[in-house]
């Protein structure tokens, strides 16, 4: 500006600045003020005599992308009116405005306050003219370091001030149609593709500043290097850029730059402006020798108070400040930074970027370019935070804090691959693991709740991590199942280990209002003797352990191979159950059953279920029945045994054979309610209930649960009869046999071959009592397992009329039954079965 006044001058000259005109002429500056109204409300009015008018009206004057900060503008100097007056620094908004108020044009216009004396006032100054001011006043003080340019478009005409032209050793008539071309023409390829860059033409399009280091040919040849400032002043109607203005600053006068500045600072605030960030440039001692307005904000320090100052002093750093001071001191380290600062009692964290000023007077200068990353620096902090909570998350069981699985695993792998590397003595080399689970827990869990259960493991986690040596490591792996890894534990090492555990749950969990007791069963592997992975380590421990429980629980069991070998098998086994149920390799072989009461007659036969796998050959029933227990397949075996028995029955009746059978069935299979219908699947098997007797083991029918015993009735109301296998060798079934429909016992096998063994007469006195009680009951008694010929006359001395076994008949083949049994069956015989299966009387 030209001073107040011409402002004032001006501003008379265009008293047409009102909101009903619309329009407003192109003059420098125009002042304007706010006021409060009667209804409480707020104007702003352009000048003496002219009419108020709303903030909303005003706002219209500027593009609509703008029109939101200038209210907000206006709104926070409405504020200042009624606060105390206190000391401001300088505030200004630049916006795009229609001076002439058609819509056709925008100009670049800087909307200022007058400062803390004259709250609520200040000026509208353009920037274009504003620029031109500056650049006329440097010409008359002859120093122009600041060499100022405009470019126009669509023309692509490129004006250039005198000075600009003698820098480059140009006169004043030289260049008298210069264009942007021509411009391109003498500067560097580089540096004119910098200013053709999307990115320095989306802020020119948005009104923001930019910032460049340009290199131009002087007429004798040689390179001048510029710091080149600009932005947009104009824009046509559709939003094009129809005017650039701004300055090149010859970097090797910098410090004449300084001196000659001084008068005109106030104006050529506006130009430095253009720099997108807070500038700051130091001397050799520190100290701020230039500052922009944008570093004065971001610092929340005024101008005043930094220039001359001790820049590192001023900012107050929490951290980093060493690192800058010692960038300062040795040109090599410049570079970009990062500081933490407390600004208005919150941190602030600074991106510091460093580097040198050329000067010709061989003054050092350093250039500090200051961003607020705070905002950023936070969210990274939060995305670190995530990822760590996210990596926690997947690799910890939430319940009690401890490494899962995985990340056990990973630990005893590293501890391994540590081991292998190290080649330390035998006897440093060595790592155990404990495998832990809680016998009873489930059981808790079940009947007192998760929250019980939950509560309960986490005093269990706390207890196992009490004495732990150093270097061990604790993971909860499953429910009630935990892992101790020990690193340097020999065999004596980890069982002392898992007995101290195991006496330390000997005392109770304390819980609010009650007290729990658990149970451990420990099973402890030895790297390298166990395995030499994790893998193998963690399943060698996990055998251990099911060897544990299988002993009796609350107990401490080293791995060893032969239970390796033996948990092989029983893995082999089970594939073999399910290649044999999807192949059908299942067949049914017939043991005879005989009445003895007058010689030797066949009355039935027991099937006996076989499996031959083609991978581990036959494997008896003893050995895959308990597995398929476990795995949940007995209800698929005995839906087998019904298929297989069914189509031989069916083939017999073909043929006019009629033989009682004897099948058995797992007691599991009466458990589920979906088993109600059992009856109806063995009449469609043609298992008819005048031909099969279904064999129970005594433990299947000790106690049973109330789904068992209503199907057991079905089972009865259909027929069926129903035997006891391996009678007196389990739990006591004799209220089942009161209440359940029991029609044979069978005398089990142990107390058959005690007869002629050491203690004869113990057996026969069991043999005896288990006689009487089928008699007493009304029930028939079968031995089974009948091998010699004393035990054979031994039991049909003291009335057993039914028997089976190898001396009678061993077990065979269907094809093999019928060659050597079905031709002497007579129907004496048949009748025989019947009367005795029905319980009446025959002659």
């Amino acid at each position: 500006m030209s001073g107040d006044r011409d402002t004032v001058a001006s501003h008379n000259r265009h008293q047409d600045l009102y909101p009903r005109a619309c329009t407003m002429v192109c003059a420098d500056a125009v002042a304007w003020s706010l006021r409060r109204t009667a209804e409480g409300g707020a104007v702003l009015v352009t000048g003496a005599g002219a009419q108020p008018m709303q903030f909303s009206d005003f706002a219209k004057w500027f593009v609509p992308d703008d029109r939101a900060q200038v209210l907000a503008f206006l709104e926070r100097e409405l504020a200042q009116m009624d606060a105390p007056v206190v000391q401001r620094a300088p505030e200004r908004l630049m916006g795009r405005m229609r001076w002439n108020g058609a819509g056709d044009e925008a100009v670049l216009t800087s909307i200022e306050i007058s400062g803390r004396e004259l709250p609520g006032q200040g000026m509208l100054l353009r920037l274009d003219t504003s620029f031109d001011a500056t650049r006329a006043n440097l010409d008359r003080i002859g120093v122009s370091p600041a060499m100022a340019w405009s470019i126009t478009y669509p023309d692509r005409g490129f004006e250039v001030a005198e000075s600009w032209k003698a820098r480059l050793g140009y006169a004043a008539e030289d260049l008298p149609d210069f264009s942007l071309e021509g411009w391109a023409a003498i500067s560097h390829p580089e540096d004119v593709a910098a200013f053709e860059s999307e990115a320095v033409q989306m802020r020119l399009r948005a009104g923001e500043p930019f910032q460049l280091l340009s290199r131009m040919r002087h007429r004798n040849g040689a390179w001048i290097s510029f710091l080149s400032f600009g932005r947009a002043v104009r824009w046509d109607a559709q939003g094009n850029v129809t005017q650039v203005m701004g300055c090149d600053l010859d970097m090797t006068a910098f410090s004449v730059m300084e001196n000659a500045l001084l008068q005109e600072r106030e104006r050529l605030a506006h130009v430095l402006e253009a720099l997108p960030s807070g500038k700051v440039v130091l001397d050799a001692e520190g100290q701020v020798v230039f500052s922009n307005p944008e570093a004065s904000a971001l610092l929340d320090i005024g101008p005043s108070k930094l220039m001359g100052h001790n820049f590192a002093a001023l900012l107050q750093l929490e951290e980093g400040r060493e690192d800058f001071e010692d960038a300062l001191k040795d040109p090599e380290t410049l570079g970009s930074l990062r500081l933490h600062r407390k600004r208005a009692g919150r941190r602030q964290v600074l991106q510091v970027d460093l580097a040198p000023m050329p000067d010709p007077n061989d003054h050092e200068r350093v250039l500090v370019s200051l961003n607020d990353i705070t905002q950023l620096f936070d969210l990274q902090r939060q995305l670190e935070q995530s990822i760590e909570n996210a990596r926690f998350i997947a690799t910890h069981d939430l319940m009690t804090g401890l490494p899962d699985r995985y990340l056990a695993m990973r630990v005893v792998d590293e501890h391994i691959r540590r081991l292998e590397s190290a080649h330390e003595e035998p006897e440093a080399n060595q790592l155990a693991v404990l495998c832990i689970e809680f016998d009873n827990f489930r059981l808790i869990n079940d009947t007192l709740g998760h929250e019980t259960a939950d509560q309960l493991i986490k005093s269990a986690a706390k207890r196992l991590e009490v004495g732990l040596p150093d270097g061990a490591v604790l993971a909860r792996v499953n429910e009630g199942e935990f892992v101790v890894l020990l690193p340097g534990a020999d065999a004596l090492a980890a069982e002392s280990r898992g007995w101290e555990i195991v006496r330390a749950f000997a005392r109770p969990l304390h819980l609010p209002q009650r007290h729990f007791f658990l149970t451990a069963s420990i099973g402890a592997s030895r790297y390298p003797d166990d395995g030499q992975s994790a893998e193998a380590l963690m399943r060698a421990a996990d055998m251990a352990m099911h060897r544990s429980q299988a002993r009796g629980r609350n107990t401490v069991t080293m791995f060893s191979r032969e239970i390796g070998g033996q948990f092989e098998r029983r893995s082999a086994v089970a594939q073999a159950l399910h290649r044999g149920l999807e192949a059908g390799r299942f067949e049914l072989f017939l043991q005879p059953q005989f009445d003895v009461t007058h010689g030797i007659e066949l009355v039935g036969a027991e099937a006996l279920l076989r499996l031959t796998d083609a991978e581990l050959g036959p494997i008896s029933p003893g050995e895959f029945i308990p597995v398929a227990e476990v795995d949940g397949l007995v209800a698929a075996i005995d839906l087998d045994v019904m298929r297989l028995a069914g189509a031989m029955l069916t083939g017999w009746a073909a043929r006019g054979i009629d033989l009682p059978i004897a099948i058995n069935l797992n007691a599991a299979t009466l458990d589920e309610p979906g088993r109600a219908d059992l009856p109806e699947r063995l009449m469609r098997a043609g298992l008819s209930p005048t031909q099969v007797m279904i064999e129970l083991t005594e433990t299947g029918l000790a106690a049973p649960i109330a789904q068992r015993k209503r199907n057991l009735r079905r089972l009865e109301e259909a027929g069926y009869r129903i035997s006891v296998d391996d009678f007196g060798t389990g739990q006591s079934a004799l209220g089942a046999l009161q209440h359940l429909p029991v029609a044979e016992l069978k005398i089990d096998r142990s107390f058959v071959q005690a007869l002629d063994g050491e203690e004869p007469a113990r057996a026969l006195a069991i043999v005896r009592a288990i006689l009487a009680m089928a008699e007493s009951l009304g029930l028939h008694a079968i031995a089974e397992g009948v091998e010699t010929e004393r035990q054979f006359d031994m039991l049909r001395a003291e009335g057993c009329t039914l028997m089976q076994g190898f001396l009678l008949g061993r077990p065979v083949d269907l094809r093999s039954f019928e060659a050597m049994y079905l031709p002497q069956q007579r129907a004496r015989v048949r009748e025989q079965l019947r009367g005795l299966r029905a319980g009446r009387d025959f002659a």
